[in-house]
């Protein structure tokens, strides 16, 4: 640590030692916590948007060009926008296609445009993916894996279930890569 401020007793100086690592650890934690849903959000909004592409393109309501059009669009709307080029938002749409089996049990955006009560452009996209096909855990290893992470699984397997023993194996890397962060951070653990 190097700098302690003149104004605490050495006898002070183990509290505020054990108070940093306190909040460090609080702070880690949270960081952590706040990845996760942000992930989870993540993945569920890009699956949704998938859906609605699947439905729309699939189903001849676009012509030719439409998802780089919307694409080139959405940039200019919201200046910034990342995660959105016209090869996205088609992985977005396989991503969908590839997992809606899974998912299909939940009330779905295409039920909502094929019903009389939501007309096309009046309904919510981003809702929360359930399913029954899914423990607890492993629907909560598919939320901790990252889109972008996703989209590479889908490239490289050739059904569901090695997906789902790829996203397994993933997560476990990353999630030990965290503690390790985590206990190196908190002191717990020296890299030498």
């Amino acid at each position: 640590m190097g700098i302690i401020a003149s104004s605490h007793s050495k006898s002070e100086y183990p509290d505020i030692l054990i108070a940093v690592n306190d909040i460090k650890k609080a702070i880690i934690e949270s960081r952590y916590q706040l990845a996760r849903l942000v992930n989870k959000q993540t993945v569920t909004l890009y699956y949704n948007i998938g859906e609605y592409v699947s439905y729309m393109s699939r189903k001849g309501h676009w012509g030719t060009g439409a998802i780089k059009t919307i694409s080139i669009l959405l940039r200019q709307e919201l200046p910034g926008l990342k995660g959105f080029s016209e090869t996205s938002i088609k992985d977005m749409r396989i991503f969908f296609e590839e997992w809606k089996s899974v998912f299909e049990n939940r009330q779905s955006v295409t039920a909502d445009l094929e019903s009389s009560l939501f007309p096309i452009g009046e309904f919510v996209i981003n809702r929360q993916l359930t399913t029954a096909d899914l423990t607890t855990e492993q629907l909560e290893l598919f939320f901790n894996v990252p889109f972008t992470h996703h989209r590479e699984i889908l490239r490289k397997t050739s059904t569901l279930n090695e997906a789902r023993k790829v996203i397994y194996e993933r997560f476990l890397r990353l999630f030990r890569r965290f503690i390790r962060n985590a206990q190196w951070l908190s002191g717990t653990v020296r890299v030498g």
